[in-house]
């Protein structure tokens, strides 16, 4: 099997003073301020699968906001760390299902079963990537997100990752990871609705896809609903169909 995606990672965190147990980035005190529960950086999620890459699955990448909470053992934050705990010690069945991390498995899960009618819920992890706008985490009670200074001083490692990464198609998970993304200032090739696009990235053209972050859940969930009216796909159902469609035809504008 390849690391090679996984091995350029870490390189390029640790290049970059965002590797966790070389953190020497310029905007740490100015990140940690007076938060005594501040941890630095963690790896984005990076599965066997998508590292592999089969051409049958589209590269699937999620982008969402800080990771909530983060261990104070740099060495539980290294890439291959982070995809041990996720990809093979996570009991995705018993995570909480009105939660962000069981709702990411449950969208990846609608993605890949166009494509791939017997994979579970459970197998979607072993396939996806996910990353966060801001590297570091303020632990606040409850998991809020955190505060808008690791948002701003982080969108500068944002193009190396994606260029590392390099996804067919990439979802944002609430309005700093969408507004991340939009800094980098990508050509939009074909703008589908409100929510959906199609931009070109280093050369390739990317599905995009932004959704409300679950903790929004109203929004959220109006956005999930995946019941048919009149025969016609709503929610997860209509873009999961969008991304096949996309996959099926890539290079038409």
């Amino acid at each position: 099997m390849s690391e090679a995606m996984l091995r350029g990672l870490s390189r390029y965190y640790e290049d970059n003073g965002v590797l966790s147990t070389s953190f020497t980035c310029p905007h740490r005190k100015d990140c940690k301020g007076d938060c005594a529960e501040f941890t630095g950086p963690k790896s984005a999620f990076v599965s066997t699968g998508y590292e592999r890459g089969n051409g049958k699955l589209p590269r699937l990448l999620f982008l969402s906001l800080d990771s909530g909470d983060g261990d104070e053992n740099a060495e539980n934050r290294l890439p291959e760390a982070v995809r041990e705990q996720e990809e093979v010690k996570r009991d995705i069945l018993s995570l909480p299902k009105n939660r962000h991390w069981y709702r990411t498995h449950e969208l990846a899960w609608y993605v890949f079963r166009q494509f791939d009618s017997g994979i579970g819920l459970e197998e979607a992890r072993k396939h996806f990537a996910h990353a966060n706008s801001a590297k570091c985490c303020m632990n606040k009670p409850g998991r809020k997100k955190a505060a808008a200074v690791l948002f701003r001083n982080c969108r500068k490692y944002l193009r190396g990752e994606l260029e590392i990464l390099r996804p067919d198609v990439l979802i944002t998970q609430g309005t700093e990871a969408k507004e991340a993304v939009k800094s980098l200032g990508y050509k939009v090739l074909k703008n589908i609705d409100g929510y959906a696009s199609k931009v070109e990235m280093d050369g390739r053209e990317v599905f995009w896809l932004h959704t409300y972050h679950p903790a929004c859940w109203g929004r959220f969930n109006g956005q999930r609903d995946f019941d048919g009216t009149r025969g016609r796909a709503r929610g997860w159902e209509k873009y999961s169909r969008m991304i096949r469609e996309f996959w099926n035809g890539r290079g038409e504008t």
